[in-house]
């Protein structure tokens, strides 16, 4: 898995996602590229993030090339279609804002996806991260998750020492929590 692609809405940590992710495959000793596309975040619009794993590659992952996109709200998932191919791992938080102005509708959107790619997996982070009263964290949320279904093959162990790298003391220890209370009940 080389090349991650990153969507959804401004506020659900996209951005901190895709730091704790390169994180996680530098720990392991592998060279990674990021980028963004941060366009009108402050106002729920459009977050892409980019992460590459490997020598020779640019941080912008090249159309069809995604190995896996990881979706955080399903149309800005759909928006990013053209990254991925067949062969892509899609996964989807259950979490869907209907874009400004448009008459997109959730369950066509997922029809689409399932209807064109085999490896898609759609799990409930929005859901669990406010059962678990931190809904904040959605996006640490979704990275535990994917992690404990081997879609992204870290441990427990390593997600929090990613984690602790990359947060503050204080929002390690509420994310910590998270990731712990995850593996235990989900």
């Amino acid at each position: 898995m080389n090349d991650i692609i990153i969507a959804g809405i401004g506020g659900q940590g996209n951005i901190l996602l895709s730091r704790v992710v390169c994180q996680l495959f530098m720990n392991r000793g592998f060279d990674v590229k990021s980028a963004e596309n941060i366009g009108m975040s402050q106002r729920g619009g459009s977050v892409v993030s980019y992460v590459r794993v490997g020598d020779d590659v640019g941080p912008i992952v090249p159309d069809g090339r995604a190995d896996i996109l990881i979706g955080l709200e399903i149309s800005e998932a759909a928006r990013s279609i053209n990254k991925v191919n067949k062969n892509s791992l899609i996964v989807l938080n259950d979490r869907f804002v209907r874009p400004k102005n448009s008459d997109l509708k959730k369950q066509r959107i997922l029809k689409f996806f399932e209807e064109n790619f085999p490896k898609l997996y759609i799990v409930n982070a929005h859901t669990i991260a406010f059962e678990l009263n931190i809904p904040k964290a959605e996006n640490i949320t979704m990275l535990t998750l994917i992690c404990k279904k081997g879609i992204l093959p870290f441990s427990k162990e390593e997600i929090l020492k990613a984690l602790k790298q990359v947060l503050s003391p204080r929002m390690y220890e509420m994310n910590k929590i998270l990731v712990e209370k995850i593996y235990e009940r989900y």
